[in-house]
Order: structure tokens, then C-alpha cells, then sequence
């Protein structure tokens, strides 16, 4: 059997006005067409839908029985086009992403409050996260989106780069290098390093030179898994650090200072990943569209 939804439509139509010339008008058909339709669908289903009199048409026992679950039909799919509509037009649903805990609260933020104001009904979730478990939630589809610094994917993730982000050395306002305008990684050998997270000496250590790399292998650097704890020890006078441009706003809220690393600069990607197989949900991809033209903004990235 091969239903179709005009037929369906000419069906109720003719029930509920009881007259094939009132129907058609409805529908905007000639009633010849209309009539045309109303014979294919009793064509297909076998029976006659309506005893045609001479000034009214009206239902059949089999029309009787059929009207009901057709009109149900036509009202559910009514909705669900409404719904997949205003997905489409963001007018509603839930946007679910994951950053690390960094960057869900500097960058994120930010972000997510203007992309708020655009689409209001959209319903943004952010999960913080260690940077090592960045995309377990895209994998498990826990979270459409994941942000943050890049890390290393395979055929499951799409991975698209944002922009490149400098590292600048944090110290205390009143500490020697915080009165400089840009510092050598070699200069750094007299000081306890905290290194932000766990994985950052390895990235950083080939891009070092030789006595810089020396610095950064030994026991006075400390690795932690925050940023939020390597600005505590540094606002202490337990050592220095660095962080990414975007965590601007952090640093200065525990009154630390940024200045600019030198030979060499260091900079690291922040990437915007997906699960490849699965499409962005509208919401998902203007929330994207928008990221990208946030991170174009002046002062964002160094």
C-alpha cells in the first residue's frame, strides 16, 4: 500500500466539509483533482471512504473508522515539522559542549553569554574537564562540541584548528621579570617552573633550546593539572608559570603579571572538535560560526 500525504489531506479535507467543492477550495485544488486524489487513496486502500449523495458527501462506515487515526496522523506530523523547524531556526533545543577547566572559565564563558543573546531558547550546557579527558564526551556523545587546546585524534574526531595562542610567563607584579617587556626561556633557570598541566613539558621541550631544555628537565620544575593551581603557587612566591592568552582575565584576578617568552615563542593551537560521523545540529554549527568570529577579535590571541 502507497499512501500519500496529499491523499491523506484530500481524505480529511472532504470529511470535514462534507462537499468535494468546499474541499478543493480549502486545498487550493480544482475539485476534478481533488476527486482524482480521494479515488487513488480509496483505490488503494480497497474500500469506499464516502457515499456520495447527490447534494452531500458523506462518510462510509470505513471513512467513520479511518477519519480519527488520519487526523491524528496529520496533527503529529504537523508537530514534528514544527519542532524540526525550530531546531532548524534555533529557536529551541540544548547545545551540550565540553572544554577544559581552563578555558570553561576565561573563553567560555564569554562565548556561551554571547551566543545566548543571538539565540535565547537554546539551552547551552558546558562540562569542565582535565585537557586529558577533552573528547571522552564527544566519543560517548555525552557532548556535540568539545574546545580546547589541540590534542592528538584519530578517524572518529573531526578536529578544526580556531587560531594559535601564545604562552606568556606569569610572575608576581613585584618579581624582577614582571618590570620587562619579554624574557628568555634560558633566563628562566633560577626559578622553580610550574608547568600548568601535566602533558605541557613534553610539548614544549622540542621547540626549546639547549639550555632552556636543561631548565625544564630538572627537579625545581613541579607539574600540576590546573591552571587555576599553578596562578595560586605563583600569587604565592612559589614559582613561575605560563598560560595562554585567552586566560588573560584569570591572571589578573589573582593580581599576576604577563609578559611576553621569548626564543623561542611558544604557541599552541585551540582546536573545536566533533564525532566525524555524526552532522552538527543547527545549534551546534552556528555555535561554531560564531567561536570562529569571536577568536578573530583583537587582544583574543597572540
Amino acid at each position: 500500500m502507497n499512501l500519500t500525504l496529499r491523499q491523506l489531506r484530500a481524505f480529511v479535507a472532504v470529511a470535514e466539509t462534507g462537499s468535494f467543492t468546499a474541499a478543493a477550495a480549502t486545498l487550493h485544488l480544482t475539485q476534478s483533482a481533488l476527486s482524482v486524489l480521494v479515488r487513488e487513496l480509496e483505490r488503494e486502500m480497497g474500500v469506499q471512504l464516502f457515499d456520495r449523495h447527490t447534494r452531500r458527501v458523506l462518510l462510509s462506515e470505513a471513512g467513520r473508522a479511518f477519519q480519527p487515526s488520519v487526523q491524528r496522523l496529520l496533527v503529529d506530523l504537523a508537530g514534528a515539522v514544527a519542532d524540526v523547524t525550530d531546531l532548524r531556526d534555533k529557536k529551541r533545543g540544548v547545545l551540550r559542549l565540553a572544554a577544559p577547566q581552563l578555558m570553561a572559565c576565561t573563553l567560555m564563558p564569554r562565548v556561551i553569554a554571547a551566543y545566548r543573546k543571538r539565540h535565547p531558547d537554546i539551552d547551552v550546557r558546558l562540562a569542565d574537564t582535565l585537557p586529558e579527558h577533552l573528547l571522552a564526551g564527544v566519543l560517548s556523545g555525552e557532548v556535540e562540541l568539545a574546545v580546547g587546546q589541540d590534542v592528538a585524534v584519530d578517524a572518529a574526531i573531526e578536529r578544526r584548528t580556531l587560531f594559535r595562542d601564545r604562552h606568556w610567563l606569569i610572575c608576581p607584579p613585584d618579581h624582577p621579570f614582571a618590570r620587562r617587556r619579554k624574557v628568555r626561556w634560558s633566563e628562566l633557570g633560577p626559578y622553580t617552573f610550574i608547568a600548568p598541566t601535566r602533558d605541557f613539558r613534553q610539548r614544549v621541550l622540542p621547540e626549546l633550546e639547549a639550555d632552556a631544555r636543561e631548565f625544564m628537565l630538572r627537579a625545581t620544575t613541579q607539574e600540576v593539572s590546573y591552571m587555576t593551581t599553578a596562578l595560586g603557587m605563583v600569587a604565592s612566591g612559589l614559582g613561575l608559570t605560563v598560560c595562554p592568552t585567552y586566560s588573560a582575565s584569570l591572571v589578573r584576578a589573582h593580581g599576576l603579571q604577563m609578559v611576553r617568552l621569548d626564543r623561542p615563542d611558544f604557541h599552541r593551537e585551540v582546536c573545536v572538535y566533533g564525532a566525524s560521523k555524526r552532522s552538527l545540529s543547527p545549534a551546534a554549527a552556528s555555535f561554531v560560526e560564531l567561536l570562529e568570529g569571536f577568536v578573530e577579535k583583537p587582544g583574543l590571541a597572540g
